[in-house]
């Protein structure tokens, strides 16, 4: 982490992920690095319109490898710190709800058709994303920063892809490592997770099940109403739960664009 203050010096520390953006501030004002008076009204890029205090660091490098801090005396810049990414560092997860969400939705899938290319909107309180349906994959995308790219053809680069393989397609390595978390299936109900700022967390995990349980949620509401579920250039499928309150149905793309 580096702190450049209005006098242009630079300080670098070291701060665990989990730990809040308070416990940041805290930290800061131990080692005399800033004033509290200085610390006040700090905005975080992206988590704008979020309450910051309690925010945990890691919930910032969702989409990115590096998050930044202001005010008007104050810039802090977080680099989360490089690891390989590999199948045996998700081991030590658990994956069982999330298996059990992967397989709701195939058989929501086997029920009632829905386009490849199909973008859904799901919001989860102040959590926002668009999800992408194709063939063999779920890809995420933060409606915050990622609108456009959820919508194009080719190079949309979600930061969270699940990609579902039958038992046939898995690789030897992708195989084993399916029999941690599951007895292998022979649909494409194998999850196999891709984020693009490694290493996966639990919390990923418990976000990627309600992801999918909403997007089953959705599938399973217009099933029967229609020959099959898709977006348009006007519309999107949507799941919108505020409180204990959820609502679901379509959501104009003009609406999505003017609160974006």
């Amino acid at each position: 982490m580096k702190i450049k203050d209005t006098a242009l010096t630079i300080d670098t520390v070291s701060i665990n992920e989990e730990d809040t953006i308070h416990d940041l501030i805290g930290l800061l004002v131990e080692k005399r690095l800033a004033p509290p008076q200085m610390m006040h009204d700090l905005t975080v890029k992206g988590y704008e319109k979020l309450k910051k205090e309690h925010l945990r660091l890691s919930r910032l490098f969702w989409s990115t490898d590096k998050a930044y801090l202001s005010n008007a005396h104050i810039s802090i810049t977080l680099t989360r710190k490089k690891e390989v990414p590999s199948l045996a560092n998700q081991m030590l997860l658990d994956y069982s709800k999330a298996v059990g969400a992967v397989k709701r939705y195939d058989e929501a899938l086997e029920a009632f058709a829905v386009r490849p290319g199909t973008v859904f909107f799901v919001q989860e309180e102040s959590d926002q994303y668009l999800l992408r349906r194709e063939l063999q994959t779920i890809e995420v995308f933060r409606f915050d920063t990622q609108y456009e790219a959820a919508f194009r053809e080719e190079d949309r680069d979600p930061f969270l892809t699940i990609e579902l393989k039958s038992r046939d397609e898995l690789t030897k390595e992708e195989l084993k490592w399916v029999r941690t978390i599951m007895f292998p299936s022979r649909h494409r109900r194998n999850p196999l997770f891709h984020l693009n700022h490694p290493p996966i967390s639990q919390q990923h995990i418990d976000m990627i099940t309600a992801l999918i349980h909403h997007m089953a949620d959705i599938i399973g509401e217009f099933e029967g109403t229609t020959t099959h579920l898709e977006s348009t250039d006007t519309h999107l499928p949507t799941y919108v739960q505020l409180g204990t309150a959820a609502s679901i149905g379509y959501i104009e793309k003009s609406q999505l664009e003017g609160i974006r």
